[in-house]
């Protein structure tokens, strides 16, 4: 009975990718565990008592989410795809193999992203989500360099999962289309209300078509970097100006 077991769930694999199919699950144990352990929301239940400032617990509680974002989306998963999966940092978008194509995309993403940024700064529902770090933000210098550095941290294992370790071991197998379909897919769910974090629609629905030009962009120049510096520089700038025109 136990080898008949074996049997019918090796079967399973037939004609489908190994690495492909264990990125998927893996991505979807490392996005359970950090919506129940790394999101804001969990460290306001554990750690708000400790705040008796509302602008103080609102910065921190980011803070965590940006670094815990980094923690399960990078730091944990990297380990996995290189001594599990066995992929190279290079198989998961790591360096930066096609550099001229890469460096034109990152210098358009300094001009377009702030005119993108500007479009979403005038909607009234991200005006009043962003920054989500609040008001403590700008206290201090300090207060500044800590919140964007953890941001920059945040869209960097955001973009290791999707348009690095996601994307490139669905792809190997099944093509970029696919790889496209399935990241997008997860990564603009992960902002709606489905998972929790519930942010306006306007974002939601972007993150699809932000989705599919992300990883058409690692498709090409085969490096998470260029979709990284358009995301990062999207965020950063729809921040200060929703800052300046508020």
């Amino acid at each position: 009975m136990t080898e008949k077991i074996k049997t019918q769930f090796k079967s399973l694999f037939e004609g489908a990718d190994r690495k492909a199919v264990f990125a998927v699950l893996w991505m979807t144990l490392v996005i359970t565990l950090y919506f129940y352990f790394g999101i804001q929301d969990f460290f306001e239940k554990s750690f708000g008592r400790f705040f008796s400032s509302p602008a103080e617990l609102v910065y921190y509680k980011y803070v965590y989410h940006n670094f815990a974002a980094f923690f399960f989306f990078f730091v944990l998963t990297a380990p996995f795809s290189v001594f599990v999966l066995k992929n190279s940092a290079e198989e998961t978008g790591l360096k930066l193999p096609k550099k001229k194509l890469s460096l034109k995309i990152m210098l358009a993403a300094l001009i377009i992203a702030p005119l993108a940024g500007l479009s979403a700064a005038v909607d009234t529902e991200m005006a009043a989500m962003y920054p989500l770090g609040g008001e403590m933000i700008f206290y201090s210098a300090g207060f500044f360099l800590l919140y964007y550095v953890s941001y920059i941290a945040y869209y960097f294992g955001w973009e290791y999962l999707f348009r690095g370790f996601g994307f490139f071991n669905i792809s190997r197998k099944y093509g970029g289309a696919l790889a496209i379909a399935v990241t997008t897919m997860v990564s603009a769910l992960i902002h709606s209300s489905i998972a929790g974090f519930g942010k306006p629609f306007t974002e939601t629905f972007s993150a699809i078509f932000g989705g599919i030009l992300f990883g058409f962009i690692a498709y090409k120049t085969k490096s998470i970097y260029p979709a990284f510096m358009i995301h990062l520089t999207l965020g950063f700038s729809m921040d200060m100006l929703i800052r300046l025109l508020a």
